[in-house]
């Protein structure tokens, strides 16, 4: 199957139901249509912190481009929760056209990722997208991941 990487706008308390979610009676199915996650797979949190170094033109480092860790996910470390900082936000969402094409080549050709630009578009597309809503309906940008 590999690993599960959805990204979604939530309230915090919305991302802790959605990492939560497989413990509802309805498997999550509610929670799912409400976040209305772009589903993608093999991206972590170390992805998302490269693609953050490339658009702001700087080294990756630890440091200055880490997801927010939260509380969601579960006990045994299958899944887990990140929060965008808004400062990533911020980046993603004003980003024009001719930067983010050129960070989506960068990324593609990174270490961690090793693929065609083309498969990274849609993530790059969504990624855009749920920060511009983030801003729009104040509130965050999560990525939840799960073996």
């Amino acid at each position: 199957m590999g690993l599960l990487s959805d990204f979604f706008v939530a309230s915090e308390e919305e991302a802790t139901r959605y990492a939560d979610r497989m413990s509802e009676d309805d498997q999550g199915k509610a929670t799912a249509s409400h976040v209305r996650p772009a589903a993608y797979k093999g991206l972590t949190d170390l992805e998302v912190g490269t693609l953050w170094a490339i658009l702001e033109g700087k080294e990756w480092d630890a440091d200055l481009h880490e997801l927010e860790s939260d509380e969601g996910g579960d006990d045994e470390g299958d899944s887990w929760l990140f929060r965008f900082p808004d400062r990533l936000v911020q980046l993603l969402a004003h980003a024009e056209h001719s930067a983010l094409e050129a960070a989506l080549h960068q990324w593609a050709e990174t270490e961690e990722l090793q693929v065609d630009a083309d498969e990274l578009r849609p993530v790059v597309l969504d990624l855009q997208r749920l920060a511009k809503q983030a801003i729009a309906e104040q509130k965050s940008v999560y990525l939840w991941g799960s073996l």
